[in-house]
């Protein structure tokens, strides 16, 4: 294995210029190609040879998938993303939700990926110009950028791994959500992974979830076409995303295989909520991912709907089973459906250190959630939340400015809203973030 950067690359269509990240596999070489390759957005933060940190350790885990033969030897070219533009590069249809003031840069970054930089690293690098052979990938804002590119052009990407995606802006104060992606009525990339962590807070399991139902009403074969994963305890953060790509690469270039369920959801969830029942399946190969063609019914059955494939909406409250079947396996969860309204209140009371930091024109955030400053040293945030919505429980002053504990450890206090709940988190001290990310101009 190997991790080239190409430094200073130029983009003619978006006026700056990044660094771009190639691996090559261990057994690289141009007369054995051409290799399938995937185009990865936030370049520096995938690899753990080279670049930022925190990573996905892309690299380590391709070494070990193409070494045990689960899946072909490929290419992957990443560019850095554009530090500050970055947000703007990536949306194709709204501003930058962050920052409303920038226009939408997504058409012109599209014009750097296919009309500048594939020619780029297909004169240097032995890859592929098969669609059928050529992914996209990326999470959060490189998620919809992803879906957007393999739609509109499925000609040059037939391949998409969502991981994450930005799809609906929430307002952090009111939580009115502003959908910051197009809907296609077309098919586009031949195969899809499509993912979502449980506690990624405003980044909300629903509207990924609505988009897999929608890529199914526009012809996509659940479990075989568009392969989907939630993970309940999953947080918005790079390790999360090191721990999902493996499927996501064994999903789109995997060889397949028999699959078996592992688990149904558990949990307490409200009257008139609707549940993600899908199942957690694994398939021969490893890919490990969540059953959208399992059969799903809870019991008693007059306490459920179907509302989907592998939906429940609870209709009554108390002790219940979900029970999903697949192929000849059956799995069951316990839950508990409890009569309450569609919010839930959670009381978030902060402590940080008085001469650290503590500057009354800065904002605290508890999971991206606004907190106020009450006394020195002393911030709260009371917010009425969507039942069933996660949060990581981090705490932040800005980007990369984040909460340690006395130890020197990330605080995470990772949570459930599906009750009300009072919380108090103290913070010891703060992450200093790096330098300026040399990999973009």
């Amino acid at each position: 294995m190997s991790v080239e950067i190409l430094t200073a690359v130029r983009s003619a269509a978006l006026g700056n210029a990044r660094d771009v990240f190639v691996y090559l596999p261990p057994s690289y070489e141009p007369a054995a190609g051409p290799y399938p390759v995937v185009v990865a957005h936030d370049g520096q933060h995938l690899f753990a040879a080279r670049g930022l940190t925190p990573s996905w350790r892309l690299d380590e885990t391709l070494d070990r998938l193409i070494g045990e033969g689960r899946i072909p030897p490929l290419v992957v070219v990443a560019p850095a993303n554009a530090g500050t533009d970055r947000g703007a590069e990536y949306s194709h249809i709204l501003p930058y939700p962050r920052d409303p003031r920038t226009r939408p840069r997504g058409e012109l970054y599209e014009s750097f990926l296919v009309g500048e930089l594939l020619p780029l690293a297909r004169s240097r690098y032995a890859i592929t110009d098969d669609p059928g052979l050529t992914a996209v990938m990326g999470s959060s804002m490189g998620g919809l950028v992803s879906y957007h590119l393999a739609f509109r052009r499925p000609d040059v990407f037939g391949l998409a791994a969502i991981l994450s995606p930005f799809l609906a802006a929430v307002d952090p104060v009111t939580f009115d959500e502003t959908p910051v992606h197009a809907t296609f009525a077309h098919r586009g990339p031949s195969r899809i992974w499509l993912d979502i962590g449980g506690r990624e807070g405003l980044i909300m399991v629903r509207p990924v979830r609505e988009l897999a139902e929608a890529l199914i009403a526009i012809g996509y074969a659940p479990d075989a076409e568009l392969r989907y994963r939630h993970d309940p305890e999953a947080i918005h953060h790079e390790d999360a995303w090191a721990e999902r790509v493996e499927s996501a690469l064994l999903h789109l270039f995997g060889a397949g295989g028999a699959s078996e369920l592992l688990a149904a959801p558990t949990g307490a969830f409200a009257v008139g909520e609707v549940i993600d029942a899908a199942p957690l399946a694994r398939r021969s190969d490893g890919c490990v991912y969540s059953a959208l063609a399992a059969e799903v019914e809870g019991r008693p059955g007059e306490r459920f709907e179907s509302a989907g494939h592998a939906l429940l909406r609870a209709r009554s409250s108390g002790p219940a089973t979900v029970v999903a079947s697949l192929d000849g396996t059956v799995v069951r969860g316990e839950v508990d459906v409890v009569a309450a309204g569609s919010e839930a209140v959670l009381d978030v009371t902060i402590l940080v250190p008085e001469d650290d930091g503590d500057d009354p024109a800065e904002a605290v955030y508890f999971s991206g959630l606004i907190a106020e400053r009450r006394a020195p040293g002393v911030y709260r945030g009371v917010w009425r939340l969507p039942r069933g919505v996660g949060l990581n429980g981090t705490v932040s002053r800005g980007w990369r400015i984040d909460g340690l504990d006395g130890e020197g450890r990330l605080v995470r206090s990772p949570l459930r809203v599906d009750r009300d709940q009072t919380v108090e988190v103290r913070i010891a001290s703060w992450t200093v973030p790096g330098g300026d990310d040399p990999h973009h101009s």
